[in-house]
């Protein structure tokens, strides 16, 4: 039979610049795929073959990826059913504290610009400053208006841009410029793609985060009334039955 929990076209969706946020992705589609998979249909040999690849394929990617206290022991003395579920322990346990290690570090009123959207935010820069550099306002409020874009510029460099900072630096610049005719146009214009540019990368962030967060379903334990094929470890008939919280708070 065959039981493969992710595809090619899964992995390639799959996050490639931070390990951890790759583990939870991986993870989710594995489970998602092994929840498929058993059925009430399927026999005690193929739900436990499938229950031990996905912990195969969990606890390799948890060593690739440098997760801690992931990893597959097994342990003669131990039936299939309790090594299934002290893995799944460890697994929701991993990836709890990932998620609330994830939602610290990350400050609510803050974005991590894409590479591609810090350089068209710099080269809308670039353009306010040359409107304004052959513009008839007076020194003074051009002054002003490169300080602020110089601020906003080095904001850029952070790990995560500030929304206060960011919003409140575009104003000042708004304000400098007035109701100047021959710079009003293309410099409010640039401001506003600036903002959407930010707006834009918020979204895709925040909507990341919610897919990578979701409540976990609950990993059914073995049937008791499916007897396991001869190459696995028995399930006894009072097999506890596991089940984890329906909600992460966080």
């Amino acid at each position: 039979m065959n039981y493969d929990l992710i595809s090619e076209e899964d992995y390639a969706t799959l996050p490639v610049d931070d390990p951890e946020r790759c583990f939870i992705a991986f993870e989710k589609i594995v489970r998602r795929n092994m929840l498929r998979l058993i059925d009430e249909n399927s026999s005690g040999d193929y739900d436990q073959a499938v229950r031990h690849l996905y912990m195969t394929s969990v606890a390799a990617v948890a060593s690739e990826c440098k997760i801690q206290n992931v990893y597959l022991q097994v342990k003669s003395e131990k039936l299939f059913w309790e090594q299934f579920d002290e893995f799944c322990c460890a697994v929701q346990a991993a990836v709890a504290r990932i998620n609330i290690r994830i939602r610290i570090s990350q400050p609510r009123y803050s974005v991590l610009l894409t590479a591609n959207t810090r350089t068209t935010i710099e080269h809308y820069i670039s353009r306010i400053r040359d409107v304004v550099n052959v513009s008839d306002l007076d020194p003074g409020r051009k002054k002003r208006i490169d300080e602020k874009l110089d601020q906003l510029a080095t904001e850029l460099r952070t790990p995560r841009l500030s929304f206060a900072k960011s919003m409140v630096l575009l104003a000042g610049v708004l304000a400098a410029m007035g109701n100047t005719v021959n710079i009003a146009a293309d410099g409010r214009n640039a401001v506003a793609q600036i903002i959407q540019l930010i707006g834009r990368d918020k979204e895709t962030e925040d909507a990341a985060a919610q897919r990578l967060t979701p409540p976990p379903k609950a990993l059914p334990a073995p049937d008791p009334s499916k007897p396991p094929g001869p190459k696995l470890s028995r399930v006894p008939t009072n097999a506890p039955t596991i089940e984890f919280d329906d909600e992460i708070p966080f």
